[in-house]
């Protein structure tokens, strides 16, 4: 997604990690700033909160029941920042998957590791999708391509190319699946989204202005990009029919990185507002937001509502705290809480 930089403070011990594990504080949701014109009334109930850092389900009253940090890897080593998480979803059973610089890996609700998939070198993975056929997709940006691998053993079924420009950090950021059996997929050195069949073929380019970062089909069939530019939805053709930039948030918030998003009812999409690097004090105070397609912000994550249950970043340049949020991914009941 873009560099980063790592402090002391963000290498937790593992007694830490237990006791994180074990206890969880609660967390209000409301308004960030009295300049939005959001309701305070959330639109997410229960969710899993994904930040490079580790995951966190988050309940509906915005307390803490469950979270899972991984161990700095100590094998491989080629930098710092190799465990750090870019992606990741609940999956049913109270599994989760998530996807670092390094590896894609699922756990249980117990913290155990139950499979996962590693590249090697200076090779990035970045992206995890979990497949209606019970497989897993992930990127390899050594080998320039998305692999299908068998979920439990993570052996590669199918390889589907996706030549890009680059390094390995900035070849690739985001994917996600069509309903088509499609792949949309950030080609951050070119700053374009593409959608590739299976068979390797690209069949749309999705241009944009500035860091890709985050993707979603929608329902209806438009495509929405985020990225340092706000977002941009392109419909099926590939023409942009609809932009929430920088400028239109000014007023309310500063859009520093839109990441992940989350389609919710009437068109109204859930973004998260990732703080890499931010430059001013409390420039961060969003750390999500509900628009809806009139261009009206109905509901904010304060930076506030993680309280002292996340453990977040102290960025060095600045000395500020970021809590680089990817995602948030709604969840639906039926996944068990242990109070």
């Amino acid at each position: 997604m873009m560099t980063k930089t790592r402090s002391g403070f963000s290498r937790i011990r593992p007694a830490l990690i237990l006791l994180g594990l074990l206890i969880c504080q609660t967390c209000p949701l409301g308004l960030a700033s009295e300049n939005t014109s959001a309701t305070t009334e959330s639109p997410l109930g229960r969710y899993l909160l994904v930040a490079s850092e580790g995951l966190y389900v988050v309940e509906s009253d915005g307390s803490c029941s469950w979270s899972y940090h991984p161990e700095p890897y100590k094998g491989q080593g080629w930098v710092e920042y190799d465990d750090l998480i870019y992606d990741g979803c609940a999956l049913p059973d109270d599994r989760f998957l998530f996807a670092t610089h390094r590896y894609v890996r699922e756990v249980d609700r117990d913290g155990r590791t139950l499979w996962e998939y590693r590249v090697k070198g200076s090779a990035e993975v970045k992206a995890c999708v979990p497949l209606p056929n019970g497989r897993v997709a992930v990127q390899n940006s050594e080998e320039q391509a998305i692999l299908e691998l068998e979920r439990g053993t993570g052996k590669m079924m199918h390889r589907i190319p996706v030549p890009a420009q680059g390094t390995n950090h900035t070849r690739y950021n985001s994917m996600r699946l069509t309903p088509e059996g499609h792949y949309l997929i950030a080609l951050r050195a070119e700053q374009r989204f593409v959608e590739i069949t299976r068979e390797g073929k690209e069949i749309r380019s999705f241009p944009v202005d500035g860091l890709p970062c985050g993707v979603l089909r929608l329902t209806g069939g438009d495509t929405v990009c985020t990225g340092d530019f706000g977002l941009v939805r392109f419909n099926a053709a590939g023409e942009k029919v609809w932009t929430y930039t920088r400028d239109d948030a000014a007023p309310h918030f500063p859009i520093i990185y839109a990441t992940g998003i989350h389609e919710l009812a009437n068109e109204a999409l859930l973004v998260s507002n990732s703080d890499w690097h931010y430059q001013e004090q409390d420039q961060n105070h969003v750390q999500a937001f509900v628009v809806n397609i009139d261009k009206n912000i109905t509901w904010t994550l304060p930076a506030t509502a993680f309280g002292t249950w996340k453990t977040s970043e102290t960025e060095k340049a600045t000395g500020f705290v970021e809590h680089r949020i990817c995602l948030i991914q709604p969840m639906l009941q039926s996944t068990s809480k242990n109070d």
